[in-house]
């Protein structure tokens, strides 16, 4: 009965191990072939940008948030790396070309910096494609279908910054 269990479970394992080196092929293939489809997408026009993150807050999990509001197009965010709590104050902007920037100057531990982040996003019916820029790798950031692991589910209406970052500030 032993030899039978353990025969058992060394075919799994053996499977499951096959089955894993077999995908890794398949994985770099997938990104490559989003990267193809993104790539022959559309641009998504300015207004498509504006809508999409107008007012919204960018939840970025427990590494920190960020805020889009409309009133003189103020970006304001929170983070936490490695333990260590900071912030960030600037305007967000569409430069054109299906992008999205925000320029913040982040305070820290480490002290004060500048920053100029973009995202560029590309659209196929409902499938959105977006990357960091300038050489960030393309992703789906919004499935034809909805999907809870999809980025575009962070953005959620409202501002969920501002209170964390003034208690941030106060320390």
């Amino acid at each position: 009965m032993k030899r039978v269990l353990g025969n058992c479970i060394g075919t799994a394992l053996a499977c499951s191990i096959a089955l894993f080196a077999f995908q890794l092929p398949a994985t770099a293939k997938t990104a490559a072939q989003i990267t193809d489809q993104a790539m022959k997408a559309e641009v998504v026009p300015d207004e498509g940008i504006y809508q999409m993150y107008q007012n919204r807050s960018w939840l970025w999990g427990r590494n920190g948030a960020g805020y889009f509001a409309v009133q003189r197009r103020q970006f304001s965010s929170w983070t936490s790396g490695k333990g260590k709590l900071g912030y960030g104050d600037g305007i967000w902007f569409i430069p054109g070309g299906g992008k999205l920037c925000f320029r913040a100057k982040w305070h820290g531990a480490g002290g004060d910096s500048n920053a100029l982040t973009c995202f560029e996003h590309r659209q196929t019916g409902r499938v959105l494609y977006q990357r960091k820029l300038p050489h960030g790798d393309w992703y789906v950031f919004r499935s034809s279908h909805r999907n809870r692991a999809d980025e575009f589910m962070k953005l959620k209406y409202g501002d969920y910054v501002s209170r964390k970052q003034k208690r941030i500030k106060a320390e």
